[in-house]
Parts: C-alpha cells; structure tokens; sequence
C-alpha cells in the first residue's frame, strides 16, 4: 500500500508538472475530439447500417448485436492494459496509434463480404476503443491546468456524440449511394488526416515515466462503484444504439433514413448534454448527485422510447433525451477521474472505468438481441433498457461516499 501511494504521488505530481508549460496546442482539443469520435464510430455506425447490414448478409438481431458486442468484448480485455500502456508510452503515441488502427479496420470493414469476416473485423476495433480514454485523459492531464480539464473532458467526449450526429444522418444516406461498405471507406481517409496532425503534437513530458508493463491494481471502493455505474449506463447504450434505428424500421415502419436520423439526434442532444454537464460537474464537491440525477431521467425517457408504437413523436422525444443523460453519464464519470485524485493515476483510472462502461456493449446488444428473438420481442428489449438504467442509480447512491471522498 505504501508503495503504489508513493507511485500514485509520483504521478500526480508529474503531471501537474507537466500541465504547467506554456499554452497548450491549438490542435488539441480538436484531435482529441475527433480520436473519441472515430474510436466509437463503428457503434453507431453498425446502428444506423443495421437494416442495410441485414438485408445484405441475412443475418438474425442476434447476429447483429454480436458485431457490436466482439468489438466492445476486446476493448474490455485490453482496457486491463490500455491504461497503463498509455502512462508507459504518453498519450501523443498512444492516439496515433489509436487513429492508425481506426484507419486500418475501417478499410478492413469496407473490404468485407461475409458476416463471419465482418465478425472477425470487428475483434479489431476493440483496441482503439480501450486507448480512447486513457490517451485523452492523459493528454488533457498533460498539457492543461487543472481548472480547464473538466471543461476538456466534455468537449472531447462530445466527440463519440458528434460521430453519432454524422453517422446517423449521412451513412444511410450515403449508403443508398455507394452501398454500406462505401460508406464506411469514407472514414479512413480521415482518421490518416487526423494521425498525421496528432504525430506533430508536442511530445509528452510525462512519457516514460512507467518502464514496463503491468496490469493494474484492484480498484478502490471509489473506482468499483464507479466501474459498476458504468457498466449499466454502457449496457442501456449500447442496446439503445445498436437497436434502435433498426426497431424504429421494422416496428414503427419509419424509413432507413428517418430511423438513421434517430441516432443522429440523440447525438446532437448528447454534445450538448456532455459539455454542459461536465462543466457544471466540475464545480461540485462530489459527482454523484449528477450521476444519479441523470440515470434517473435516462430510466424515464427509455420508457417512452417502447410507448412511440400509436405516437412516434415519442420515439424522437425518448432518443433527445437518452442523449442528453445516460450519454452525459458517461463524461460525468471522466471528469471524476481526471478531478479526483482517489481514484488512481489517471492513465490507470480511466482505463479501470473505461472497462466498466465497455463490458456493458457487451452486454447490453447480447442480451437485447436475444430477448428480442426469442421472448416477447422489442417490448421486452427495451423493459431490460429501463432496468439497467435503474441500477445505475442504485451504483451511484451506493457509491456516493467513498465518490465524495476519493474526489476530496
């Protein structure tokens, strides 16, 4: 115990060294921005794509869900290591390699003719997801003082809401055009453009500070809470993502485009959502009363979402506001990290949680695509929604003292 409070000393302390020079690149913000938005773009991507994707290759909602779960199932595995790879390396390396295997795979996706090679793909794109967060939050840790970081963790987490906006509201479109596999080449060129500015950033004057790597400690009672929070936020989003253009095609008979822009609108309302809860965050002494204030509007707008059969109005309601609170949930949970010094080094820590969110985009599509196929169809699917959003509240007041005082 005394030797990981020395290491946790030890890092605390350089990177508030490190947080002190001069301005920080005007680039910044915005690659760490576009390195969250293109690390989870394929979520939204399969979602909007769904109904193409099935037609195409003739697969079940089961299947479909397991294209989003083996990604996710990767990035939990790997968040065991992301963490501590990214404090071994700095964060300048890790989001390039990060937007170079996003590069990579999408090229891979694009090249793609059969769902076991699509399955296969997508094992691939859980390694970008696990660097996502500990890159960027080192990042911020690294080249921002401590009164602008909150403010930073909102905006680049609004990144994988603005990857939700263009995913919902131009890959349908542009799928009817080139056919989805054309418009998933379209992402390469980008996430190049972005490696290629990221490698110019300043290098990281916190690298090198870990010299080999090692998996991460047991969390703290702070951090399994928080990981636990995590886990059921992640489990309603990721089913709500996955499924809902598609339920919104088959079950409400709204058009691919229309129910593409579902997605799109939830992203929308989730850039806001996150920047402005971050930044109010930010001023409270302890984070749980906005974690919990915002699962419980997540339970009651996924109610509304299996209620827009006779009033589809309902549906769009439910999605603007899923995105401005179980999608602010997961920055909130950042912004914990990066504040709060009782949660562990930062590389560290936001890998631990990271692992949390990503075991529920396990689960979440898994278990909906199976209730789906094989009980009462969406109703159920989307009663498991609600639940685990419900549970999450239980995790954030259970968790409410010991995130108090590992925020101290």
């Amino acid at each position: 115990m005394a030797t990981e409070s020395v290491e946790k000393r030890t890092t605390d302390a350089t990177e508030a060294a490190a947080s002190r020079p001069g301005s920080p690149p005007r680039t910044l913000l915005p690659l760490l921005t576009s390195g969250m938005g293109l690390s989870m773009l394929v979520l939204y991507a399969i979602g909007s794509l769904g109904p193409f994707i099935l037609d195409d290759l003739h697969i079940s909602k089961s299947q479909l869900g397991l294209l989003t779960a083996v990604a996710f199932g990767t990035a939990t595995i790997l968040s065991l290591y992301a963490g501590h790879l990214t404090d071994v390396i700095g964060g300048r390396r890790a989001l390039v390699a990060l937007l170079a295997l996003i590069a990579v795979d999408f090229a891979l996706l694009a090249a793609t003719r059969t769902y076991w090679f699509l399955l296969g793909t997508l094992i691939l794109a859980g390694v970008p997801q696990a660097l996502a967060n500990p890159s960027t939050n080192k990042l911020i840790a690294t080249h921002l003082p401590a009164e602008r970081r909150a403010g930073a963790v909102g905006i680049k987490q609004s990144g994988v809401q603005l990857g939700a906006f263009v995913a919902g509201l131009l890959l349908p479109t542009l799928a009817r055009v080139l056919s989805w596999r054309g418009a998933l080449a379209l992402v390469v060129p980008v996430a190049v453009l972005a490696a290629v500015l990221t490698a110019l950033l300043p290098r990281d004057a916190a690298a090198g500070q870990a010299k080999r790597l090692t998996l991460p400690g047991v969390p703290n009672t702070a951090t399994r809470w928080l990981m636990a929070y995590s886990l059921c936020i992640g489990s309603g989003l990721a089913a709500l993502n996955t499924y809902l253009p598609l339920y919104a095609h088959q079950h409400l008979g709204m058009g691919d485009q229309a129910a593409g822009a579902l997605i799109a609108a939830l992203g929308v309302s989730g850039i806001f959502a996150r920047v402005l809860w971050a930044r109010f965050s930010a001023r409270l002494a302890n984070l749980s009363a906005s974690l919990i204030v915002l699962a419980i509007a997540a339970v009651c707008f996924a109610v509304l979402v299996p209620s827009a059969s006779g009033a589809h109005w309902l549906i769009w309601i439910g999605a603007i506001g899923l995105g401005g609170s179980a999608v602010a949930a997961n920055a909130v949970s950042m912004v914990a990290v990066i504040k709060g010094r009782g949660f562990g080094s930062t590389g560290h820590a936001s890998a631990l949680v990271s692992m949390g969110f990503f075991a529920g985009f396990v689960v979440g599509p898994l278990s909906f695509g199976f209730l789906v196929d094989t009980s009462g169809g969406y109703p159920v699917g989307w009663t498991l929604v609600a639940a685990v959003f419900a549970i999450a509240v239980l995790c954030a007041w259970g968790g409410r003292r010991s995130t108090a005082k590992a925020g101290a």
